[in-house]
Parts: C-alpha cells; sequence; structure tokens
C-alpha cells in the first residue's frame, strides 16, 4: 500500500476567519453553489495545543474504576462459560475479577513514570482559518458564493 502524503494547500485564499465554526460555515456556502468539495482547504494559521484538566487521579479512585470494570469482566465471563444459571458463580465471579483489576489499576499507577494526578484532553486551536482554492478556482468560487447567496435569499411571496 502507497503511503499518502498530505501536502499544505498553495492557492488562492478566498476568506479568513477568526474561529472554525464561520470557517465551516463558508465552506457550506460553497458547497451549496456547486463549488468542487475536493478543491478546498482550511488552513489553521498559529496553531497551538490547548489542554483542559477534567478531574483528579486517586487511588481511590483507580480502585473504584479497576472494581467496576472487574466486576463487568467477571460477569461476562462467568456468562458464557457456566450452563447453568447460578447466582453465587456470578457473585464470586465478579468479586474475584474486581479484586484482580482493582490491584492492576492501582499497581500500574504506581509503577507508572508520568506521575499526573489528573486526567485532561487535548485539543488543537488556530488563531485564524483560511479558506483555499486553487487559483484557476477563483472565478468558480465567486459564481458558487452569488448562487448560495440567491439560494439563501427569502422568496417574496407572489402578489394575485
Amino acid at each position: 500500500m502507497a503511503k499518502r502524503t498530505v501536502e499544505t494547500p498553495g492557492g488562492e485564499i478566498i476568506a479568513k476567519f477568526e474561529n472554525y465554526e464561520d470557517a465551516v460555515a463558508h465552506v457550506e456556502k460553497l458547497l451549496s453553489g456547486n463549488f468542487p468539495v475536493r478543491q478546498i482547504a482550511i488552513v489553521g494559521r498559529g496553531i497551538r495545543t490547548v489542554e483542559r484538566t477534567r478531574g483528579r487521579i486517586t487511588y481511590a479512585r483507580l480502585a473504584l474504576n479497576g472494581a467496576i470494570q472487574g466486576a463487568i469482566v467477571g460477569a461476562v465471563i462467568e456468562y458464557f462459560t457456566t450452563t447453568s444459571v447460578n447466582p453465587n458463580g456470578y457473585v464470586s465471579n465478579m468479586i474475584v475479577c474486581a479484586g484482580i483489576a482493582m490491584t492492576f489499576n492501582i499497581v500500574r499507577m504506581s509503577m507508572s513514570r508520568n506521575k499526573r494526578t489528573f486526567t485532561a484532553t487535548s485539543q488543537l486551536m488556530a488563531d485564524t482559518y483560511e479558506i483555499q482554492i486553487p487559483r484557476d478556482l477563483k472565478a468558480a468560487a465567486d459564481d458558487a458564493l452569488a448562487k448560495a447567496a440567491e439560494l439563501a435569499k427569502p422568496k417574496k411571496p407572489s402578489e394575485n
């Protein structure tokens, strides 16, 4: 399988926006005017990573998460490995698997080199977003935007 490379688009910048949602709305206008979709690029300039903290990681939380996950795995194992319904088998299997998963989570965290005590989500953001198209399609983009504007106009009720 050939390795696919992504090239940075180089073309005509037809619009600039401060936020991504406005850039997407502009692309939607182009597409509603029948502009070829494969010819449009949204290019972010001034890229940065924003990491937002979501919560603390404690040994108690790790143990609780491990217990819940282990109990679910234990119930599934018991369901697929037994032929008769025995509530004692389910409970004992869930307790054993919960204990193993709790221990595993705690040992894994204590041996971790990255001792972060919080969880976070990471997101890429840009200062500006540019809509770029090939230079030879500038007239087609203008036509597509004109068509989109015509379609967006409210129609007047006809007077009889």
